[in-house]
């Protein structure tokens, strides 16, 4: 139920003009009745899982998001498509529809070194081979598949890239040769593409500069069912911090750490949580176990979707630490606290601080110190924390404004010119 007392569906999650399917079906210039035919790699993510909540007209609960699937078998179903999903999961749904096609291709992540590059290539030959065999109109693929195999899709088949990763830190554009080398490479292969949807604005700054093209490329607003927006309340102190994400070391976890560490000392109500998993936990909770103020620190683990949105409630502030040594596409849970009414303190390569501007206190990446001063002066100054909790507003506006979800913007992207 949506805060107006209405019944949201799924088949809301997408928005496109009356006139859509003509349009679309001009573009691709089908003859009367022929089907249009679309493949959608849909990665390691339980696409058949969301495919059997979407069935029942509900949306996948296990995300606290509408989930990208639910949103592509919203815009398939609406135009008549014949649709293809290359899923990594060996399982099917449980239910059938006429027009949907599930084909599990294994991928064997855990892979390093060689043994990883033989993987990617033996993965994408077997996608590839499978495309062939049913010529789609377009395909929508992730930025997780191999860069050079976008040359081999069949020749006819229109690409369109779902870009969730920056190819490097926010602001900071490698030099070097090596980097050089590697942006080419990954330009060359992201040529082949008609158009783009984005997570982010950076995303999309980066695949135009590499591309030297910035049409067609469409940026989504990450959505969130109306009946899972949290209610909100008046938050006046910032003495209930939150880190929620991956625990990894350069998701800036051990700075987040010793910030609070020192911070503690002075403040004696507040409190950290860290929730999420990653092969850093089991180093942090031996931090944390060692820290002075570990009666203060809680680890919580990976949460269920509920429990994301429970936190999020609970908390005054959320931080986002992430180093210059990962490629940060978006940080999905900075727009969802800021959904919740909850600001975020970022480091400057967090891609989400374009999309909620105002809602997030920004930091140097890798600069402990700063981190420090950034939360010393928001838990320090009740009028200062207030100020920014107060610009998250219409970030609750646009996680329901559907005409710029993921779904609209593949639509959009969809009757890109060739």
């Amino acid at each position: 139920m949506s805060s107006t007392g209405q019944v949201e569906t799924v088949a809301q999650s997408v928005v496109t003009a009356p006139d859509f399917a003509q349009r679309l079906a001009a573009r691709y210039r089908l003859a009367p009745d022929e089907p249009f035919r679309i493949a959608f790699h849909a990665g390691p993510g339980d696409a058949a899982g969301s495919f059997d909540h979407w069935m029942t007209g509900t949306h996948d609960p296990r995300v606290p998001i509408i989930a990208y699937s639910t949103q592509f078998f919203t815009l398939a179903d609406r135009i008549g498509a014949e649709a293809h999903i290359i899923t990594e999961p060996p399982h099917l749904p449980t239910h059938n529809h006429p027009g949907f096609h599930f084909t599990p291709i294994a991928r064997d992540r855990a892979r390093q070194g060689l043994g990883w590059h033989l993987e990617q290539a033996r993965y994408a030959r077997r996608v590839l081979a499978h495309l062939r065999r049913i010529r789609p109109h377009v395909v929508v693929m992730g930025t997780d598949f191999p860069f050079w195999a976008y040359g081999a899709l069949p020749r006819e088949s229109a690409l369109i890239i779902t870009m969730h990763n920056t190819f490097w830190p926010m602001g900071r554009r490698g030099t070097g040769a090596k980097a050089r080398l590697k942006q080419a490479l990954s330009g060359r292969g992201m040529r082949r593409l008609s158009a783009a949807v984005c997570t982010s604005p950076e995303c999309a700054r980066q695949l135009a500069a590499l591309t030297g093209r910035a049409e067609a490329l469409f940026v989504e607003m990450p959505q969130i069912p109306a009946a899972r927006l949290p209610a909100l309340r008046p938050r006046t102190r910032a003495d209930k911090l939150l880190f929620l994400g991956r625990i990894e070391a350069d998701k800036g976890i051990f700075d987040l750490l010793a910030a609070f560490s020192t911070l503690a000392t002075q403040h004696p109500d507040i409190t950290l949580t860290f929730a999420g998993t990653g092969t850093a936990a089991p180093a942090l909770q031996e931090a944390i176990a060692a820290a002075p103020h570990a009666g203060r620190i809680r680890f919580a683990g990976q949460l269920p979707a509920d429990g994301v949105l429970a936190a999020l409630q609970a908390v005054d502030l959320l931080i986002c630490p992430t180093r210059s040594s990962f490629n940060e596409g978006l940080a999905l849970v900075v727009i969802e606290a800021a959904a919740a009414g909850v600001p975020s303190v970022v480091s400057s390569v967090v891609p989400a601080q374009d999309l909620v501007p105002g809602a997030c206190a920004v930091f140097p990446a890798d600069d402990t110190a700063a981190l420090q001063s950034t939360l010393a002066r928001l838990i320090d100054s009740p009028a200062a924390y207030s100020a920014l909790a107060g610009l998250t507003a219409p970030a609750r506006a646009q996680v329901l404004d559907r005409a710029h979800s993921w779904g609209s913007q593949l639509a959009q992207a969809l009757l890109a010119p060739a």
